[in-house]
């Protein structure tokens, strides 16, 4: 009998569930949720397999269909390049009964996804828009509005939270929207020339740490990037809570950053292939999760909640 479960165990072994992981691309934040995922996954006894489609939509549907029907993992984490287009690989997944689990950015045909766990773009754009209406009871603000990439659920959600909580609002105006693809480039180009043609403008809502040093490269050329109490200021609120927005709190030139929970993404999406892996439903099926505000009110207290400050 000693021999058989000796054998069971090496079996067991042998059998280690591997998961494969396709990123759109690797920065501050992506950093953090492939840690997180590879934590929760050491827990859970998973291996990892881990991909980079580098912001290109076809390639990213290349690694899925490699990582399913060559490397045969057992389940497979994404966050789309392509809310849309990654529906393919998704059916894929379904076809060859193993898991799929967005994560970060939502997918927009939810048909044939095992979990979904993404942060709440809509309320985060909303925790935001309170941070400038605080800010505009004693300043009125010219805003300048970045926008992110128009295919992404998160870049859409930010900006819509944004505008309906601050509709109306008389000592708000937007004065310039800026789209940037999220494309640091762009988003440097489109601060620079919207500085130069409004220098009224006072106040900018960055949809995402990953856009801020270019923002802040803008101010700095414009003579503007400056702390809280000069008269330079320039109000500035973004989402995320990498290095680079902890750092700017520190500095006192970003006023607010909703930070995300990205050590959610890696426990849930782990604990939900298990799940599917016993063969049970995943309920719910997708989660969202708030961000956290930290601001300079609050910043000694919280930001060793917020992962780019704690790393």
């Amino acid at each position: 009998m000693r021999i058989f479960r000796g054998r069971e165990r090496l079996d067991s072994a042998a059998k280690k569930r591997t998961i494969g992981v396709s990123f759109d691309l690797l920065n501050a934040i992506r950093q953090a949720e492939k840690a997180s995922i590879q934590k929760a996954a050491d827990a859970a006894g998973y291996s990892v397999v881990f991909n980079v489609a580098d912001q290109d939509a076809q390639k990213q549907a290349a690694q899925i269909q490699d990582l399913i029907q060559t490397k045969k993992v057992d389940a497979v984490i994404v966050i789309a390049q392509d809310g849309q287009q990654i529906a393919a690989s998704a059916s894929l997944a379904k076809a060859r009964n193993v898991p799929f689990l967005a994560i970060d950015r939502a997918v927009a045909d939810q048909q044939n996804v095992t979990f979904q766990i993404t942060g709440d773009p809509v309320a985060d754009g909303k925790a935001v828009a309170d941070e400038f209406l605080a800010a505009a009871k004693t300043t009125p603000l010219k805003v300048l509005e970045l926008v992110g990439g128009l295919t992404d659920q998160n870049a859409i959600g930010r900006r819509d939270g944004f505008n309906a909580a601050l509709a109306g609002q008389p000592n708000i105006t937007v004065v310039s929207q800026v789209p940037t693809d999220w494309n640091p480039a762009q988003a440097l180009d489109g601060t620079s020339n919207a500085l130069q043609k409004d220098p009224s403008i006072n106040a900018i809502y960055v949809p995402s740490d990953f856009l801020l040093p270019s923002v802040q490269s803008a101010l700095t050329a414009a003579g503007r990037l400056a702390p809280i109490g000069d008269p330079k200021h320039v109000f500035m609120v973004t989402i995320d809570g990498d290095q680079n927005g902890c750092k700017a709190m520190q500095a006192k030139t970003l006023d607010a950053d909703i930070a995300t929970p990205v050590d959610d993404f890696g426990k849930q999406s782990i604990a939900a292939i298990t799940t599917a892996l016993g063969g049970q439903p995943v309920a719910p099926k997708s989660v969202q999760a708030k961000g956290l505000t930290l601001n300079q009110a609050n910043f000694a207290a919280t930001s060793s909640q917020v992962w780019g400050c704690a790393s």
